[in-house]
């Protein structure tokens, strides 16, 4: 029986070889196996400095695909090297110079150079740079290529719970995930910054969201829990498009509250407020079709008393009143106010992930946008 080892073969290939496939086309990007192309720039700076001075970079992996039976041309599929080809596919393309700030060798001839500014020795290293490519050939099922993936980086630290889960599932629960993940309110927002990104944190949290729909707040959040429910929504998720269309939603709600009010969008970067926020949304869309003015004016300002604006809370309740003409009643809510805030404070800090404490702060900003304005008006 042919193991998948047999079929497995290894050659040295230059990156004008790998670039020239990219440009043709060829040569394109398993998101199955890899996430969106997201290193940062020093990041790539560093591989083209390595290619400069000549060490050796780690092999990539690549999956023969189809071949067209006419010209020949057979079409890879990149399991594992998509950042290095990627950084490098940039450089030549001009879109970031080797800023002196990012690599070791400061005083080098390539210090704050393009890549159309090198010189040319310097800029003939890069294209007969050779790379060590192993290629899978095409008779290799995708199973057992998941599972080499997978046990290549089951004993590293290169790759988090939410990567390997990338490679291992391909059903419907990380097909939406993914595609919510595209949605231009993150971006807009600023919610996941370049590690995130990288790293795969934004579609573990937007997985937790979706257990949330699924399964409700009670569920847990670890990793072992979303594993869990990977593995129950992978082959049948009938609640898809249904799922789909409440988060969007969610979404819209959470961009009236957001608005263009900058300190509410810094609270909201932390994951904790922002998924207290969604499932609090949740409770007014199901019950109410939705935040109203005051409900959000409410939540706008807990955030300001929350950041320390002592005087937010005073000020709801004041009302252009003064001090002696509140009521016992609004004396005794503005102490409750205050103190559920620094509740949630605590709350937000120590264990994020517990039921309990998620359950707690979901009640907090539900019962904040509910009723934090409503005795005034007595």
């Amino acid at each position: 029986m042919s193991q998948v080892i047999d079929n497995i073969y290894i050659e040295r290939k230059s990156v004008k070889w790998l670039t020239d496939q990219i440009k043709n086309e060829l040569l394109y990007v398993d998101n199955s196996f890899q996430r969106h192309y997201v290193w940062t720039t020093k990041n790539q700076m560093r591989l083209i400095e390595t290619i400069l001075v000549g060490y050796a970079i780690p092999e990539i992996y690549i999956w023969e695909r189809d071949t067209d039976s006419l010209t020949g041309s057979t079409k890879l599929s990149i399991v594992d090297g998509q950042q290095r080809l990627g950084a490098i596919a940039d450089f030549i393309n001009d879109k970031f110079p080797l800023k002196v700030s990012a690599i070791d060798n400061k005083t080098s001839s390539y210090a704050g150079k393009k890549f159309s500014t090198l010189t040319e020795d310097e800029r003939n290293l890069i294209w007969k740079y050779p790379f060590t490519v192993r290629f899978i050939r095409e008779v290799v099922r995708r199973d057992d290529i998941v599972k080499m993936f997978l046990r290549l980086n089951s004993t590293s630290a290169s790759l988090n719970p939410q990567e390997l889960r990338n490679a291992e599932f391909g059903g419907e629960f990380i097909r939406l995930a993914n595609e919510i993940a595209d949605n231009e309110f993150w971006a807009r927002n600023e919610s996941f910054n370049v590690y995130d990104l990288r790293r795969m944190l934004d579609i573990e949290f937007i997985s937790s969201i979706l257990i949330f729909f699924r399964l409700g707040i009670e569920e847990e959040t670890t990793q072992s829990a979303i594993n869990k429910a990977y593995d129950s929504f992978n082959a049948k998720y009938d609640e898809a498009e249904q799922d789909k269309a409440l988060f969007y939603d969610l979404l819209n709600e959470v961009d009236k509250i957001i608005k263009d009010n900058e300190q509410v969008k810094k609270f909201l970067k932390k994951k904790v407020h922002l998924y207290t926020l969604i499932t609090s949304v949740y409770y007014f869309y199901k019950t109410e079709g939705g935040v109203n003015q005051k409900s959000i004016d409410n939540y706008h300002g807990f955030v300001s008393a929350y950041d320390g604006d002592k005087g937010t809370l005073e000020k709801l309740f004041f009302n252009d009143k003064s001090s002696d003409q509140l009521t016992a009643t609004q004396v005794e809510a503005l102490k409750y106010f205050n103190g559920i805030i620094e509740e949630y404070k605590q709350l937000s800090n120590e264990g994020t992930q517990k039921k309990s404490n998620r359950f707690r702060r979901m009640e907090i900003i539900k019962d904040v946008m509910s009723n934090l304005n409503t005795i005034i008006d007595e």
